[in-house]
């Protein structure tokens, strides 16, 4: 070999030696994720791919609102359900029976959350009696809820819906409820006038009541029995408030025994309580920030932070 040669070769080496050794980050499946991975898989090193936690801020992030919550998954990202995460991994392996002071703090959160409301975003107000009226929202029992989520959202293309549509989801909401009122949640992303819909809004009104209003969403899906989701995190919401909830997706919620699924993924492979599944989420995945110090903290500070700006 002669100089030249044994020089490229000791630059490439070294050039590999860095990438070996480096962690590759990026956002879930967007294009930062995407390159990481590719990254990963191309030169080794490690991968980690972050995402917003299921408590992420007052207003919506699309808006600048900045996140108090963080996932970081190196296995995959939660509402990629083509592929295993690090979240369906707790849920496989970890036991949540033998953590009795983890399930503790499970119960105790959902009761908080449930009390004050607390969802992923949180600057809108509660349904009042004016917003009941105005939708016809009597008997809790009789009132069915369709959730309408943003065009292009990433968990839908990752989130195995197995070709349903939204009409699909409306028309088996309405066949299998006919003694229901049938009513569609417009996502706030599209009410903002940030994002489009993933439905026709004026195709679904001639089939439902549509509530176009920002409204909180736990506050909202107390005044219903069941839910149909494609993938929404909303759907766990409503699991945390009594719901009943149909998944025509697979987002991480669905698939371990609280949801009636309409797709159906294999890997997922134990029944979990809700309780369960909001602890691996909620407590085991997710980091948390202070929101006013911007330093560490827990699960229960943001919930404080949350309580106080509810009351």
């Amino acid at each position: 070999m002669n100089l030249k040669s044994f020089n490229i070769s000791s630059y490439i080496y070294n050039i590999f030696s860095i990438f070996y050794k480096h962690n590759f980050k990026g956002w879930g499946r967007k294009k930062t994720g995407i390159f990481a991975l590719w990254c990963h898989k191309t030169f080794g090193g490690s991968l980690t791919l972050q995402e917003d936690g299921f408590i992420r801020s007052r207003a919506l992030g699309i808006e600048g609102s900045p996140s108090w919550s963080l996932v970081e998954d190196d296995v995959g990202i939660y509402y990629d359900a083509t592929t295993p995460s690090k979240l369906e991994n707790i849920y496989n392996n970890y036991d949540f029976a033998l953590d009795n002071p983890l399930m503790e703090d499970a119960y105790r959160a959902i009761e908080l959350i449930q009390n004050h409301n607390i969802s992923k975003y949180n600057n809108y107000s509660n349904v009042d009696s004016e917003f009941r009226k105005k939708h016809n929202l009597e008997a809790r029992a009789s009132n069915i809820l369709i959730i309408a989520q943003t065009d292009g959202d990433a968990s839908l293309k990752y989130g195995m819906l197995d070709n349903f549509t939204t009409d699909d989801m409306i028309n088996q909401a309405i066949d299998e409820n006919p003694n229901s009122k049938i009513y569609l949640k417009v996502h706030p992303d599209v009410l903002s006038g940030k994002k489009s819909s993933d439905i026709d809004i004026s195709l679904a009104k001639k089939k439902c009541i549509i509530i176009e209003e920002n409204v909180n969403p736990l506050s909202l899906l107390k005044e219903f029995s069941k839910v149909y989701t494609k993938t929404s995190q909303m759907g766990f919401e409503a699991l945390l408030v009594g719901c009943e909830c149909v998944c025509f997706g697979m987002p991480f919620y669905a698939s371990w025994g609280v949801t009636e699924d309409k797709s159906i993924c294999k890997r997922r492979k134990k029944e979990l309580s809700k309780e369960e599944i909001f602890a691996g989420a909620y407590i085991l995945y997710t980091k948390y920030r202070n929101p006013d110090t911007k330093k560490k903290s827990g699960l229960f500070e943001v919930i404080e932070y949350m309580a106080k700006k509810h009351s």
